[in-house]
């Protein structure tokens, strides 16, 4: 396969037979009914406490995706739409309860890997799209260098290569790349407005699968809340806030044609209070006012419709803040003791610890499979031990070297989200991963490869498609 510089770039002719049936059942898949038939799969994979069975159907139907659809982005709907009820399926008693017996499962599993593997081949020899240097490529680029060589000369050789290490780094990095650059090249320029229909619609689905598990998990505990109403604490929080926040700002793009997207928006973020995530609340509502004002500011015709569907929501919250306060009070009070209990708060003992590991190791970091920080949060295994502080995570993990390097992305990405006519397309992607990045200050987030950079890394392409 090619490798080419951006620009415009013909495909070659696809090897798969393109019949009538063929060509409807992908316009199905890419449709709004598309979307929604396969996250109500996912929710009802939830609703009968079947995640892990919902994942595997949903895994089967991207596979499928990858092979009949020439649409890079289609199979990325099931994908991701799995990844959600991934971090719900933990709580079912099909899942092994104990970090050996997890890792022992899911290796015993390691086999099933080629079916993927093989369904990304036949995608690639099949609609034989070249592979394109992108203008966010170079960024990756010395970003993967820096998380390559982070930690060498402070990490031992046996944390830095093993499997959890690897796995992080790699798609952190060079797996990264290969992905935008695949990506980068599958998907054409947006000279029809396809993405622009697409990506928040998919981004759509993801952020109503979210409230729905947060709303679904409520309900599930109706008659105790009604005895006794509180916010429910679930292991899942930190995760689901974060999808949440990719997706808010997308409600509100579509309410530029239908106004009562916004109360979609309203919706998610009252998911997002539900959720108990400190950081999903705070964050969640510094992010909603900056969509509020994104609509206010981008849409003079229907601003006063906005700003009554804005108000009406306003003033109801004001009438139950004497019932929401009580009920939000275990978040209030977390978040209180973590600002005035520092030294209980093993949140603020990892960013002191990520300090301290920066000045011992200022050039390169500690690595990011560096395990000495256990005693103060013992991770799972096969995971990193996060500083839970995206900035903190890069000069601990990585030192001056990836400073420089996440330094240099960070400002090649505005470039493209911002440069020349910021349509409000673009503006939108903007404000996700603004949204994504406020999450990562306080959790793993773009850390973790596998959903948030994946799905950050295909808003970066489709930024840069849409403004070509």
């Amino acid at each position: 396969m090619n490798l080419r510089t951006t620009g415009s770039l013909p495909a070659g002719k696809p090897l798969l037979r393109e019949t009538p049936r063929l060509l409807q059942l992908r316009r199905f898949f890419a449709s709004p009914w598309g979307l929604a038939a396969q996250a109500a799969l996912a929710a009802l994979a939830v609703v009968f406490h079947m995640e892990t069975a919902g994942m595997i159907v949903l895994g089967v139907v991207a596979m499928a995706q990858l092979v009949l659809c020439e649409d890079i982005l289609t199979p990325f709907a099931p994908l991701l739409l799995a990844c959600i009820i991934m971090i719900k399926a933990s709580e079912n008693p099909s899942f092994s309860s104990t970090d050996d017996a997890l890792v022992k499962q899911f290796g015993s599993m390691a086999w099933l890997a080629v079916l993927p593997a093989g369904a990304i081949t036949a995608h690639i020899k099949i609609y034989r799209r070249p592979m394109v240097w992108g203008r966010a490529a170079w960024a990756i680029f010395a970003v993967s260098i820096a998380a390559t060589v982070g930690g060498l000369g402070a990490i031992s050789a046996k944390e830095y290569f093993a499997a959890g290490t690897l796995y992080h780094v790699g798609l952190l990095g060079f797996g990264m790349l290969l992905l935008y650059i695949w990506l980068s090249g599958a998907i054409p320029e947006d000279k029809d407005g396809r993405l622009e229909r697409y990506i928040p619609n998919l981004m759509l689905a993801l952020g109503l699968l979210g409230a729905f598990m947060v709303f679904h998990q409520y309900l599930s505990h109706l008659p105790r809340l009604l005895q006794k109403p509180e916010l429910l604490a679930f292991q899942w929080r930190n995760n689901v806030s974060t999808f949440l926040m990719l997706a808010l700002p997308f409600p509100f793009l579509k309410a530029f044609k239908q106004p009562l997207f916004l109360l979609t928006g309203l919706a998610m973020y009252l998911a997002l209070l539900l959720s108990g995530s400190r950081g999903g609340m705070l964050f969640g509502t510094i992010e909603l006012m900056m969509c509020i004002l994104f609509v206010l500011l981008a849409d003079k015709k229907r601003r006063p419709v906005y700003i009554g569907i804005v108000t009406a929501a306003a003033v109801i919250a004001v009438v139950c803040v004497p019932l929401l306060v009580p009920f939000f009070r275990p978040v209030i009070v977390r978040f209180l003791q973590s600002v005035f209990n520092s030294e209980e708060e093993v949140r603020l003992q990892l960013y002191k610890r990520a300090v301290q590991d920066f000045l011992g190791h200022p050039l390169l970091g500690v690595g990011l499979g560096w395990m000495g920080n256990r005693d103060l949060h013992p991770s799972k295994k096969f995971a990193l031990c996060w500083y839970h502080c995206a900035p903190l995570q890069i000069i601990g993990s990585m030192g001056l070297v990836g400073a420089a390097a996440y330094l240099y992305q960070y400002i090649v990405r505005v470039k493209i989200f911002l440069r020349r006519r910021a349509t409000k397309f673009r503006l939108t992607l903007f404000l996700a991963w603004v949204g994504l990045e406020m999450m990562s200050l306080v959790n793993p987030g773009v850390f973790a490869p596998v959903p948030y950079l994946m799905v950050l890394t295909v808003l970066v392409v489709a930024a840069e498609k849409a403004e070509a």
